[in-house]
C-alpha cells in the first residue's frame, strides 16, 4: 500500500512551536490533509507524542513517538520510536544529559505538556532549545540501544544541518536515512554534495505552525504501516517526495 506520512512535527512543547499546534489540533490538521503517519518530534522531549498518538488512533492516524535532539555538534536528529515504554526508557535517560538552564519564556517561548483536550498538564522548566551532552554518535548508540530509528534533520540547512556543520555524514549514520529541507532543491544540493545521491533523501513539513503541515511528506510503498516497515521502505527506494 502507499502511505502519506510527514514525520517531523513540533507542539507546544517546542519553545518555537505556535500555541496552535495542540496535539488536538495536529490530528484535526493531519486528517483534513489526508495524511496516514506522523511523526510528533519537539526539540529534545517526548511529552506530548502521547496525547497524539491517542488522538491519532481515534482518527485513524498512525502517530510515532519521537524527538528532534539537538546534539553537542549543534546538529538536529529525529529519534523515532513506535512503542511508548522504549521511548520512556530511552529519554529517562536522555534528559540527564540536557543542561540544567531554565528556560525563559518572554524570550524562547512557552514549553507546553498538555492532554488531548488542550488542558495544560505541565510547563517544562528546563531550556529543550539547548544542546544534548551528547555527540551524534552517543546518540546514535543510545536511539538504537532502546529500539528506535534516527533521521538527521535538515542536513543541508545553515543552522543545525549535518552537512553545514561537519560537511560530511560520519560512519555512525551511513546507513541512516536523512531528511533534506521541504524547499531545498535536490539538483543544487547534489551540485554542491554529489556523495548525496547514494543515499535515501526524503521531506517532511517540520511544522511549527497548522499551515506548515504538509507543506513536503513523503509517500511510502509498504506492507503494513509500522516505522520498521516505513523506514525500510526509504532505505530501499521505494518512496517518493511530495511539496506544496
Amino acid at each position: 500500500m502507499l502511505v502519506k506520512a510527514d514525520l517531523h512535527i513540533h507542539t507546544v512543547l517546542s519553545p518555537c512551536g505556535s500555541f496552535e499546534m495542540s496535539p488536538l489540533n495536529i490530528i484535526k490538521r493531519a486528517k483534513e490533509l489526508e495524511l496516514d503517519v506522523i511523526a510528533i518530534t519537539d526539540h529534545n522531549s517526548i511529552f506530548n507524542s502521547f496525547p497524539s498518538k491517542r488522538l491519532g488512533e481515534r482518527e485513524g492516524i498512525k502517530v510515532f513517538l519521537g524527538m528532534e535532539a539537538q546534539t553537542l555538534e549543534e546538529v538536529h536528529i529525529l529519534t523515532l520510536f513506535d512503542n511508548e515504554k522504549s521511548i520512556k526508557n530511552f529519554y529517562s535517560e536522555v534528559y540527564n544529559y540536557l543542561p540544567e538552564l531554565e528556560n525563559d519564556p518572554e524570550y524562547f517561548g512557552d514549553q507546553l505538556i498538555v492532554d488531548e483536550e488542550e488542558n495544560i498538564l505541565k510547563e517544562e522548566k528546563k531550556l529543550l532549545a539547548n544542546s544534548l551532552d551528547l555527540s551524534i554518535e552517543e546518540l546514535t548508540e543510545l536511539v538504537k540501544e532502546y529500539g528506535g530509528y534516527v533521521i538527521p534533520s535538515h542536513i543541508e540547512r545553515d543552522r543545525f544541518g549535518l552537512l553545514t556543520n561537519l560537511y560530511k555524514i560520519p560512519d555512525s549514520l551511513k546507513d541512516c536515512v536523512f531528511e533534506v529541507s521541504y524547499n531545498a532543491s535536490l539538483n543544487e544540493l547534489f551540485k554542491i554534495y554529489p556523495f548525496l545521491k547514494n543515499f535515501p533523501l526524503i521531506s517532511n513539513s517540520d511544522s511549527h505552525y497548522l499551515n506548515d503541515m504538509g507543506r513536503a511528506y513523503t509517500q511510502y510503498e509498504v506492507s503494513e504501516i509500522s516505522l520498521d516497515k516505513i523506514y525500510s521502505a526509504a532505505k530501499e527506494g521505494r518512496y517518493k517526495v511530495f511539496k506544496r
